[in-house]
């Protein structure tokens, strides 16, 4: 075992970084704020939002029943605000 650590010891710190870099990619994620309107659709089994001016330029997006204009305390939904 200690041989294939001597091996691979390259590609264990490359997947160390690329475990790091991903972990703070995660957390830089950009936070809900209350008082904003969100254009919201499901992708994939994923939630999509994109923040929008104002509630008026929010419900004029929403086109069809797949999609949603909803306020940044509806997504939060435990009143946190982030």
């Amino acid at each position: 075992m200690s041989d294939w650590f001597r091996d691979n010891n390259n590609l264990l710190a490359g997947l160390i970084l690329w475990a790091a870099a991903l972990l703070w990619l995660a957390g830089i994620q950009p936070r809900l704020k209350e008082s904003a309107w969100y254009h919201v659709s499901f992708v994939e089994g994923g939630l999509m939002y994109d923040r929008m001016p104002d509630e008026a330029a929010c419900r004029a997006s929403v086109a069809d029943n797949t999609t949603a204009c909803l306020s940044g305390a509806e997504l939060d939904g435990n009143g946190s605000g982030h």
